[in-house]
């Protein structure tokens, strides 16, 4: 065999050993509102107290993320852009219980196409049922944390008793148990948990009763002052009395304690809420060891591509507020746990930014399948086998337009600069000096100059995925709500979640 014929084998075979063997299954399991702040694994102030034991050991054993951003932190726009690969403003998905244009692209449509067997358990919350799907059942809405209701493609329903993780986990196991093992299956097992009111079976009642969890140490930041546009406007805080949505006052008939003080306010109330967290993210971690084990006895764990992540991130007390949709780290980043021993070293932790629009051409991508042009992710397998890429994305765009604080903006690897919709006015963080984003910088003479470069850069992002300023204006409209910077801020219109 000469040189030429010895290069071309050496280029050609690792081809031909992929093109032959199986194709990998594919697991997607996703929970709702889990910020990696409660998973063990991400090494918060929280890594003491989270039970997450089989989470963390799939990081262990796979790659962790710690820059996989959103583009709109909210429950079913974020799934939108997970299902077809695209933003919010291409999706059409941009607020809650959103409907998928009809020509969206779908990677479990692809995946289904392809000859894989297809499945769909759990939260759905979107309009239309999964399309393209082999077979699923999927709640309406956001479901119930007891006693949930499953929906099938016959039009029929399956109504379970007790928890709804364990029973979509059940459900799940089911479909494994009754498939075709001779094809390669795609599984999706949504979870509801832990969405607020954080709710948990009874096993997990005792956990940490009686102690004290850490706080985080901007609880009691003063959001009206280092932040008016933003967090002085998000609506839900832990105590603020000028918020419409302090959690104190919502759950005061079950608090274990009282006080008119507002920071012993906002401790009681974080302690209340940051107990049900994670008790609700330990029922999620029991099932998620469920199927594993599934895996492991039929001896295909380690032929399986598996994804452990959320919707979006979520405010456990931080910056004195809870939920989502903001553009700031806890809200905007996503847990995202990758498991294939075949091309992922274990342990490996990646920093480069990743979005949920990147989930779909990565499973396409592992599974042989061609992705759809109209997808506007790529694929993270380069990422994920090591690689560092020099052309890779340098920034994220993100809009929200639900309600206020409207707002859209870039995350870089290093900066973020934040716009509002209504003014001229924006709040611009160095993340290396300032990661908790405590400091806005914007009116800080000595950053015009990256200040500069950044908006330069959102706006070439935003000509790349296909948004305008006008766009953003228009869309915006009908939800701006202005409310006074001092005096008790105006509630949003009231939507269900």
């Amino acid at each position: 065999m000469n040189k030429f014929s010895l290069t071309l084998f050496a280029l050609l075979f690792p081809l031909a050993v992929w093109a032959g063997e199986k194709k990998p299954n594919i697991l997607f399991m996703m929970s709702d509102d889990h910020a990696s702040e409660a998973i063990g694994a991400y090494g918060s102030w929280l890594k003491d107290f989270v039970h997450t034991p089989t989470i963390d050991r799939l990081a262990a054993e796979g790659m962790r993320f710690t820059n996989v951003c959103c583009n709109n932190s909210i429950c079913s726009p974020s799934r939108a852009s997970i299902i077809s690969g695209q933003y919010s403003h291409v999706t059409g998905a941009l607020n809650l219980n959103c409907r998928l244009k009809e020509d969206a692209p779908s990677y479990i449509r692809e995946l289904t196409k392809a000859g894989y067997q297809t499945c769909v358990t759990g939260k759905w919350h979107m309009q239309q049922f999964p399309r393209g799907a082999g077979d699923y059942a999927v709640t309406k809405g956001q479901g119930k944390y007891f006693n949930p209701t499953l929906h099938r493609p016959d039009g029929t329903t399956e109504k379970y008793e007790g928890y709804y993780a364990d029973r979509y986990t059940d459900r799940a196991l089911k479909w494994l148990k009754g498939r075709n093992k001779d094809k390669p299956f795609y599984l999706s097992l949504h979870f509801k948990g832990p969405h607020e009111s954080f709710e948990y079976p009874e096993r997990w009642a005792k956990l940490h009763a009686g102690r004290k969890i850490p706080e985080p140490d901007s609880l009691h930041e003063n959001v009206d002052k280092s932040s008016p546009r933003l967090k002085g406007m998000h609506y839900s805080s832990m105590y603020d009395p000028q918020s419409p949505k302090p959690y104190y006052l919502k759950y005061e008939n079950v608090l274990p304690s009282k006080s008119n003080d507002p920071k012993e306010r906002r401790s009681i109330a974080y302690q209340h809420m940051i107990h049900k967290f994670l008790r609700c993210v330990a029922a999620i971690d029991d099932n998620v060891k469920r199927v594993l084990e599934y895996l492991d006895a039929e001896g295909i764990k380690d032929n399986t591509l598996i994804i452990y992540t959320s919707d979006q991130g979520y405010w456990l007390g931080q910056h004195n507020m809870h939920d989502k949709r903001l553009i700031l780290e806890e809200s905007l980043k996503m847990p995202f746990i990758v498991r294939y021993p075949k091309e992922i070293k274990a342990g490996t932790v990646n920093g480069r930014l990743g979005m949920n629009i990147d989930f779909g051409p990565t499973m396409l991508d592992y599974a042989g399948v061609k992705i759809p042009a109209a997808m506007q992710g790529v694929s993270l397998r380069p990422l994920l086998r090591g690689e560092n890429p020099i052309d890779w994305r340098t920034g994220i765009f993100y809009a929200y337009y639900g309600r206020a604080p409207l707002h859209w903006g870039i995350r870089t690897q290093r900066y973020k600069l934040i716009h509002f919709p209504d003014t001229d006015e924006f709040e611009f963080y160095d993340l290396k000096f300032d990661p908790r984003e405590m400091r806005n910088v914007a009116n800080d003479p000595n950053q015009r100059t990256t200040i500069a470069a950044t908006e330069e850069q959102l706006n070439t992002l935003m000509n790349q995925a296909g948004i305008s300023k006008k766009y953003l204006l228009e869309h915006m409209k009908d939800n701006m709500e202005r409310p006074p910077l001092s005096g008790v801020r105006r509630s949003p219109k009231k939507k269900k979640e």
